[in-house]
């Protein structure tokens, strides 16, 4: 039915078949009936305990990496070139550390998770006027965005592939210079160089590419 102005009538006499569709529209079917089987839901049990007695038997595709073979990826995952994991400072030629405590790291840092404390050089450092008495990261802060890294002038912090490490207390992932510095010389690049890609991302140079 329609009235005056021409609109159907959506009331309960006119129900769904007084809808005014367009051509080629059709109105979905409501859910039918479950039958006294189906509300118990049994057949759906069936079948899911039918698919995981299918899937016990089948090969696993799960790697185990339980970090015994450094040198097999299907035992210790080996990160791509250029993954910034967690920190480390780097020491100078004559086993100091490197950092000239200019506070570019800290200022960098949108987490704000490095806090410094720079203190006057000894007597026989000649290469410098400051150094950090207190460097501290607080990694649990840390965005690992590596904007430190990029903004040391002196080459004195980097970011590891180092990234599964755990700890049983918030205090112990506040790390300081002293193990900073003991993680760089744990990695062998306490006195690395370190170079950027022209994508920006740390990590190694990309072989030249000839006829250029």
């Amino acid at each position: 039915m329609s009235d005056a102005h021409g609109h159907a009538d959506h009331g309960a006499h006119g129900g769904a078949a007084a809808l005014d569709l367009p051509a080629g529209y059709k109105l979905a079917p409501g859910d039918p009936e479950q039958s006294w089987v189906e509300k118990l839901f049994l057949p759906e049990i069936v079948k899911g305990l039918g698919n995981t007695m299918r899937r016990m038997f089948t090969p696993s595709f799960t790697i185990d990496y339980d970090g015994t073979e450094r040198d097999n990826p299907r035992k210790y995952h080996q990160p791509r070139d250029g993954y910034r994991g967690e920190h480390y400072l780097k020491k100078d030629e004559n086993g100091h550390v490197k950092c000239v405590a200019c506070f570019m790291c800290a200022a960098a840092c949108p987490a704000e998770c490095i806090h410094i404390e720079a203190e006057a050089t000894p007597a026989d450092w000649n290469d410098r006027e400051r150094y950090p008495k207190r460097f501290e990261i607080d990694m649990l802060r840390c965005i690992y965005c590596g904007m430190c890294e990029e903004a040391c002038p002196v080459d004195a912090i980097a970011l590891s592939t180092t990234y599964n490490v755990v700890a049983d207390s918030r205090e112990s992932k506040v790390y300081r210079r002293d193990k900073l510095l003991e993680l760089g010389e744990q990695l062998g690049l306490s006195l690395s160089k370190h170079t950027y890609r022209p994508d920006n991302i740390p990590g190694h140079v990309p072989e030249k590419k000839h006829g250029h």
